[in-house]
């Protein structure tokens, strides 16, 4: 690749303001860096599922400022195609940009997919779902649904949203609603390897989650939701993770769904000096961590066309993720060679650091400590701390304290054929009962009896 003098960055998410930060720190001096997005915030949107029920906020963020800070000059607009023989980039306005370098990382569409349910795709679908959580709350649902559709690989939102309902749920005492999750894996979060898998199973369980792994949701109505196997589900409210298009940019291929074709060196193809990152790559795993990897690559191989001393690597996706349960997190890694999870570690401690959602070599620290410059902080991974049969057992700790907490509240209300059913899910996990709780369960039997 010939010297670049003036490098086009498409896009105002994640892997735009990643690459930015990339070439800022792989390059003394810099060309010219254009910033195109659609509008003036970066958006950072993984606390998203919190939002709901008041433990984050989505981050905000003035991209003018970001753009400043980095030594890019910001355009606000869209990305409409890309002219590879004229090295240009035009937007949807009509006016064009040279290049003499790019980096596509435009996204991709979110579409709902299932008529009736109520979709949550991130920032924007937080107070449709805190209305949700409203009639939850005020006992106007009593069956709770969550499906994903084919082909989304990245589930773990979904997971997130039924573990803090449910833990929102037994906070206030409400024990009388059944929570579903449909899902077409076949494990849950299978992409992060059978330890992932059983650690979430024993999540579910514990707060009384059902999982119908294996199954995809193929139409909601009327308080029926129809599985693709015939299979019916009464649910009363459905939500779901949103289906993604690509972008198809003119004058870069794309697969039959929209999405960019790439090289293992992130470049697109078929385009010399054009490079894609992010969802709107049709990397199958559309997650904001990968989306940093890919960015970092696209970097690496415009800096050395720039004369930075630097071999550019290849992608080789590492797969990181936090869940929120509603009780302690658990952080999850996996190595993804072929397109198969290896190396998956679960942990209850942090296993990168900064502990960021989005864990991208320069986007976490610059989010983290937004007075250090890049080169002084960058991501680092830790060694997981904790087996994970103790990660499971520390969950199963929570689980026991969690089961009494709704046991107690059951007999309370009155309802002790509930409350016997929940120490029973604790004897299970330990084959016995804590001192005091058999004389409790006998106590409640007796009011069952009488």
């Amino acid at each position: 690749m010939r010297p670049a003098r003036r490098v086009v960055i498409c896009g105002g998410g994640v892997a735009a303001i990643e690459a930015l930060l990339a070439l800022r720190e792989m390059l003394a001096i810099r060309p010219h860096i254009d910033l195109i997005a659609p509008d003036r915030d970066f958006v950072y949107a993984p606390m998203a599922v919190a939002e709901p029920f008041g433990l984050a906020q989505v981050g905000r963020f003035d991209l003018a400022a970001i753009a400043e800070d980095l030594g890019a000059e910001l355009h606000v607009g869209c990305l409409a195609g890309v002219n590879r023989a004229r090295k240009h980039v035009t937007l949807t306005d009509g006016s064009r940009l040279q290049y003499d370098a790019a980096i596509v990382a435009v996204g991709a569409r979110r579409r709902q997919w299932l008529a009736g349910a109520t979709a949550f795709g991130g920032a924007g679908e937080t107070s449709a779902f805190a209305d949700l959580l409203a009639r939850l709350e005020g006992g106007g649902v009593a069956r709770l649904g969550f499906a994903s559709p084919s082909g989304v690989s990245w589930t773990l939102p979904l997971y997130e949203l039924a573990l803090l309902t449910a833990s929102r749920l037994a906070e206030r005492g409400i024990v009388e609603v059944e929570i579903t999750i449909a899902t077409p894996e076949d494990e849950p979060l299978a992409i992060f390897g059978a330890g992932a898998a059983r650690m979430l199973r024993s999540q579910l369980f514990d707060r009384g989650i059902r999982l119908r792994a294996g199954a995809t949701a193929r139409r909601f109505a009327e308080g029926v939701l129809e599985l693709g196997s015939g299979e019916i589900i009464e649910i009363d409210e459905l939500v779901t993770l949103p289906q993604l298009d690509g972008p198809r940019i003119r004058g870069l291929e794309s697969d039959e769904h929209g999405f960019i074709l790439i090289d293992d060196e992130c470049r697109a193809r078929g385009a010399r000096d054009v490079y894609a990152a992010g969802d709107g790559t049709a990397f199958p795993i559309k997650q904001g961590g990968i989306a940093t990897q890919q960015a970092d690559v696209a970097a690496e191989s415009i800096a050395a066309g720039l004369g930075a001393p630097l071999q550019p690597s290849v992608f080789e996706p590492r797969l990181r993720g936090i869940l929120l349960t509603g009780v302690a997190p658990m952080y999850l890694r996996a190595g993804l060679a072929k397109g198969a999870s290896s190396d998956t570690e679960v942990s209850a401690d942090a296993l990168w650091w900064p502990s960021t959602k989005i864990a991208g070599r320069y986007l976490g620290p610059y989010l983290a400590f937004t007075s250090t410059p890049a080169a002084s902080v960058q991501l680092e991974d830790r060694p997981a701390c904790t087996h994970e049969t103790d990660v499971v057992q520390a969950s199963h700790s929570e689980a026991r304290e969690l089961a009494l907490v709704l046991a107690e509240a059951d007999a309370r209300s009155g309802d002790f054929r509930s409350a016997i059913s929940w120490l029973e899910i604790i004897e299970r996990l330990d084959g016995v009962l804590p001192n005091g709780v058999p004389e409790m369960r006998a106590a409640w039997q007796a009011q069952v009896n009488a």
